[in-house]
């Protein structure tokens, strides 16, 4: 038979049968006349049908992860962890022939109100404030001699720019770069982790002089590998490991103390020091716990630190609960 029913169209559409209506009302499906009268219901020609599958508009069931990503200013990576972790819920759709991941926007927003510190977390490692190929960061000075001052900018995942402070004037990298002649002041280099535990964390405000002050001043003394940053808005969040600064004004100090929101900080003739509040702990684990955590830790792209600490709050938590 050369014909296709309106329920067989729906199944090879994939598609409900009040949607194949819906396209022949709208002229995207045109049936034949069955002009001896001999089926109840539309018939369709095979023909007809396959092309109209060959072209027909991808209509989408939710985000792709690429999609999930770019709202959650993140990357596919990080996304997968979510579906593997069983945090968010996902859908197999097929799609131009193929099956694909699909994300429901409801089920996206849900999660990142939900998960909202997580996201912020998992976007902080991943170090978007930073280019490690051209060794360029966020905040980093720039200058030419006609442009005394500028400074590099990138909000989430979005395009690499100049800003002016002086006039809050913004530059697009190439611009900055062929047209201005600008080049960096130093260079911002990533460097080696060091051991400490925790982080302390800073909460600056942006396009304000004290925080250029403290960015040059970090990312000349510090390595990128030992501090996160994320932009939120008219804020810029810093988490650093511990570290000493010696060449830091009082009133830059003053300010940074002021703006600490986890941590302490010390200062002392032109000495700044910023800790985090975390204490080492040291334990003895077997080989099969120790092989346990470290299988965790590749799962979720984390450090074996990490994962203990997540195990040992989160028996506290469930513990104290209880008690509640």
């Amino acid at each position: 038979m050369n014909y296709y029913t309106t329920k067989e169209v729906a199944e090879r559409i994939n598609r409900s049968t009040v949607t194949v209506h819906k396209y022949v009302q709208e002229g995207k499906l045109k049936p034949v006349e069955d002009i001896w009268g001999g089926h109840h219901g539309l018939l369709f020609e095979k023909a007809h049908i396959d092309a109209f599958i060959a072209n027909m508009p991808d209509e989408k069931p939710g985000y792709t992860l690429s999609e999930a990503a770019k709202t959650l200013e993140t990357n596919r990576t990080t996304i997968q962890s979510y579906l593997n972790e069983g945090l968010l819920p996902y859908i197999k759709h097929q799609s131009r022939g193929r099956t694909v991941t699909f994300i429901k926007e409801n089920d996206l927003k849900e999660f990142s109100e939900i998960y909202e510190k997580r996201i912020r977390e998992d976007r902080l490692k991943q170090r978007q404030f930073y280019n490690r190929k051209r060794k360029e960061a966020v905040y980093q000075l720039f200058s030419s001699p006609s442009l005394p001052e500028a400074r590099l900018f990138r909000k989430g995942l979005g395009e690499w720019h100049f800003i002016i402070p002086q006039t809050g004037k913004e530059l697009s990298y190439n611009e900055g770069i062929y047209q201005y002649q600008l080049s960096p002041v130093y260079p911002v280099e990533f460097g080696k982790r060091i051991g400490t535990p925790g982080y302390a964390k800073i909460n600056l405000p942006l396009r304000y002089s004290l925080t250029y002050q403290f960015i040059d001043l970090l990312y000349q003394d510090a390595f990128v590998v030992n501090m996160y940053m994320d932009i939120l808005q008219d804020r810029m969040i810093i988490l650093m490991k511990d570290h000493v600064f010696y060449n830091a004004s009082e009133e830059l100090a003053e300010f940074i103390s002021s703006r600490l929101e986890e941590g302490k900080s010390y200062y002392k003739q032109g000495i700044l020091a910023i800790e985090s509040e975390q204490d080492t702990l040291s334990i003895r684990l077997s080989r099969e716990i120790k092989q346990w955590i470290k299988q965790l830790s590749n799962e979720k792209g984390t450090s074996m630190q990490d994962i203990a600490r997540e195990i040992i709050e989160e028996k506290y938590r469930s513990i104290h609960s209880h008690s509640i």
